[in-house]
This record gives structure tokens, sequence and C-alpha cells, in this order.
């Protein structure tokens, strides 16, 4: 299946995402390939999508299934123009475009910290941001955007069945290269906005599209599980819980699930 160039660009607002961009028939990952590119001298917006990947990877070191030609899978690479202790934040900024291009396009979605972008409760899309250390001086994060597009129920595999959707599923029917152009066209301001405009909007932003605030959640930590009320993000992203004692803890990492902790 290719890519068409021409219907990307004439959809395509963007001043620098997207505007060097490397199409690959195959590749084990689009965020590997983003970051070798930046480091040939392609520069800040370098884009890179991929028809199959082989290697994809989501949080915590998990795999990332993607259906060749199915997903959209895509990454650009980005120089950090914010201090690192900020750095929190740019993942629920790129989810929050990942959410307004959905909608864009048609699709009625909700987030879920700190990665996932939901739709009738079944995961569409996910985000994975890597800091890495410019050689040259600096840091450059590397936006890794998952979308699962044009698939149809039997093109999951059967354990994600009843937990991924995606747009066509969802009634939305859109080329590759629209919902491409889509996303870097939403992450852009976004991403500006989070490192040198007000970080609060994005967060406020963010927190509207999320329906578990209020709720019982438990946060699978590397430490063990949280179970708690969701309360609100902090000023860098973390999501506040009350626990059952009352007191209220900052949880900076780890998986969220809806309701308590299973016996």
């Amino acid at each position: 299946m290719g890519f068409d160039r021409a219907a990307f660009a004439a959809r395509l607002t963007t001043r620098r995402l997207g505007r060097t961009l490397l199409v690959r028939e195959s590749t084990a990952s689009t965020n590997d390939d983003a970051w070798d590119a930046w480091g040939a001298g392609l520069g800040d917006g370098v884009t890179v999508i991929a028809h199959q990947q082989t290697g994809g990877r989501g949080r915590g070191g998990r795999s990332w299934v993607h259906a060749p030609g199915l997903g959209l899978a895509l990454s650009c690479a980005l120089h950090l123009g914010c201090d690192v202790r900020q750095a929190g934040v740019l993942p629920l900024a790129v989810g929050l475009a990942v959410a307004r291009a959905c909608e864009r396009m048609g699709a009625t979605v909700q987030l879920k910290w700190p990665n996932d972008v939901l739709a009738e409760g079944r995961k569409l899309a996910g985000v994975l941001c890597e800091m890495r250390r410019d050689p040259r001086g600096g840091e450059v994060v590397v936006v890794g955007i998952g979308i699962d597009v044009r698939q149809r129920r039997e093109d999951f595999p059967p354990e994600l069945r009843d937990t991924a959707t995606s747009l066509a599923l969802l009634g939305v029917d859109v080329p590759m290269e629209v919902a491409a152009a889509e996303v870097l066209d939403a992450l852009e301001p976004i991403w500006d906005e989070a490192q040198e405009g007000d970080r609060d909007a994005v967060l406020e932003a963010w927190s509207a599209r999320a329906a578990f605030w209020g709720g019982p959640v438990t946060v699978r930590t590397p430490t063990g599980p949280l179970t708690g009320v969701a309360q609100r993000l902090d000023a860098d992203g973390a999501l506040v819980l009350r626990l059952e004692s009352g007191v209220e803890t900052t949880v900076l990492a780890g998986d969220l699930e809806m309701g308590a902790a299973s016996a």
C-alpha cells in the first residue's frame, strides 16, 4: 500500500513537523528511525511513517501491535525547548494532540492517564515519548504515536478484540495520509504551548477529556498498586490520588485501571 505524499502535503498546515518526511515500507521502530534521522541532520520535526512496524514498543517496554497497512505508526524527532524537569507534561500534550486530531476526523474520544486515547472504553491510540541526549548538545524528544485507523475487529489479535478499536470501527473512514496530517497539525501548536506557553491550559484541556475524575482507580506503579480516588493532575502532569485514609498522594508513573484493585 503506497503513501500519497501529495495528499499528505495538501492536508498539512505545520511549519516544521512533517515537512521532512521519511516513509518506510517496513521497519522495526519508527522511533529509532526518527532518532537516526535526527542524527543524520534532517532537523527538528523530521517525521517517519511506516506501513509495517515489526518491533514497535509501548510504555514500560511493552510491544505495540501494528497491523500492516491498517494502523498509523508515526514518529517525530523534536528539540526539547523546556527544562528537562518540566518534560513530564509532554506525553500528555501529545495525547491531547492525538485526541484533538481524532475529534477533527469525527471520533468521540477520552484520555486515560498517562498516554492512552480511548473511544467507547476501548484503546484507539497510544503515545510513547523517549528523551535522548543530542551529542551536539541539548535534549531531543522522539514522539511515537500509534493509531488504529482501518482495522476491522478480526484484524486485531484475539486477546485485543474486546479492548481495542479503530477509527473504521467507529465509523470514521479516513485515508492514512489524512490521519497523519491531522495528527501533526494538532501536535505542533500543542507542543509549542506545552514548552513555551501556558502549560496549565494544556493540562486543563487534557483533564477535560478524561472520564475517571472522582471515581476509584488503581495505578499499578513500579513499587506496587495504589488504589484511590482520582483527583486531578499536578503542575507537572502527575496524577493526584486521594487514598482511603484521606491522604493525597502523587503518582509519577504507572498503568491506570478503572475501579479498585482486584483481590
